[in-house]
């Protein structure tokens, strides 16, 4: 794509309200400029987790809106894009490395989804691509499915007018096991499916964290074997037969961290990929290692969500840790979404100041947003998809 380099200022700090993680990290490191010690990398990542925040009262003015330094249309650029070997490649067969923000769920982002808002994660901040979060409980798409399955609809066709890739995740997270709600996922991808199958924006993402941590029955365990690739082989022959060729992304056990696993008894198809989530306050060298075998094992992994602090969403940022991860994906030339934007929960890794009087609503609204409406790990994170030097506060 044409970037420019463009002079970035650090936000300052927010002022948050910490709110109650729904997981929590057991082996957190601390951050450190000079130690990446690792951690447990079996723990859950908590997307869904915290409180909605209250109001902060900042006072600082803002500073010019930001503006579109990314002109090229990534899906005019790369086309239809495909799987050969381990590689996620463009129409041509060229490996490509797609960078962008997962929102936080479609059930938590109220408005977020505009016109404005994804024009400036595309052309302001370089997003390749947008992951948009379906989730399956937390009062969305099982209690509410038309009214969310409008909402997804409305994020993919705003992704499409802006020529970037989308990701529908089917978000799965405290109900566990995939099978759960097998029905009501076959409904969502055959309709959409047959709505976008002939789209190369599309990407399906059919499983967000398979688990074994379901509150109602804490006894269940949920396996690639008996839940997770049963699943998928029924869910990617159904999208397959509206849609031949669009990338289809599953997810792995243990809140996406097994992806060694499935990539010893894969799925069969073609374009399939296999997604590794991780945080870098609570995951290390021990998950880098599990992907690496699953790449020498032969699957192609995409990194649907990732954090810059620990699996609670919260606490310090993990700046150091975060390189050394971005620099591994680089090195793979694995695909990337960071968790996340648009919501106004409590959570340090969301990359805006939502909940802010930095801004007034009809500004926030408008988008192009102001380095002091951007959290210290939304600038970070800015700056990687760019691909421009992050300049910490000194």
């Amino acid at each position: 794509m044409c970037r420019k380099c463009v002079t970035m200022f650090l936000a300052l700090l927010m002022i948050m309200t910490m709110g109650t993680a729904c997981q929590t990290s057991t082996n957190a490191t601390v951050p450190s400029e000079t130690t990446t010690e690792e951690t447990n990398d079996s723990t859950a990542p908590s997307d869904t987790s915290a409180s909605l925040e209250t109001t902060v009262s900042e006072t600082t003015a803002p500073a010019p809106t930001s503006t579109p330094v990314v002109t090229d249309r990534v899906v005019d650029a790369y086309g239809q894009l495909q799987v050969i070997g381990t590689n996620l490649c463009d129409a041509k067969g060229n490996p490509v490395q797609l960078k962008g923000m997962s929102l936080h769920g479609l059930n938590y982002v109220g408005d977020f989804i505009t016109e404005a808002s994804i024009k400036t994660l595309a052309e302001d901040w370089g997003c390749s691509v947008i992951r948009l979060p379906l989730y399956t409980e937390e009062d969305c798409y099982i209690k509410y499915p038309d009214k969310y399955y409008e909402t997804l609809c409305k994020g993919i066709d705003l992704c499409i007018e802006q020529g970037i890739y989308v990701i529908v995740d089917w978000h799965i997270l405290s109900d566990g096991d995939p099978l759960t709600y097998l029905d009501e996922s076959k409904d969502l991808f055959t309709k959409i499916s047959e709505k976008y199958g002939n789209s190369p924006n599309v990407i399906y993402e059919i499983c967000n964290e398979p688990n074994s941590g379901h509150q109602n029955d804490p006894n269940k365990v949920v396996t690639w074997k008996e839940n997770i690739k049963p699943y998928a082989e029924q869910i990617v022959s159904l999208i397959r037969e509206n849609d031949p060729d669009n990338i289809i992304i599953i997810g792995t056990s243990t809140w996406s961290q097994d992806i060694d696993i499935a990539a010893a008894d894969p799925v069969d198809g073609t374009n399939l990929m296999y997604t590794a989530h991780f945080y870098a306050g609570s995951h290390g060298q021990d998950l880098r290692d599990k992907i690496k075998k699953a790449i020498d094992l032969g699957i192609a992994p995409f990194v649907t969500e990732w954090g810059t602090t620990n699996d609670s969403g919260n606490g310090l940022l993990y700046l150091p840790e975060s390189e050394q991860w971005l620099d591994f994906l680089d090195q793979n030339k694995i695909s990337w979404c960071n968790w996340s934007i648009g919501s106004s929960i409590a959570e340090k890794t969301n990359a805006l100041k939502m909940v802010s009087n930095i801004l007034t609503p009809e500004q926030k609204a408008a988008a192009h947003w102001p380095d002091t409406f951007i959290t210290p790990s939304g600038l970070f994170v800015r700056s990687k998809i760019l691909g421009i030097p992050y300049q910490p506060e000194s």
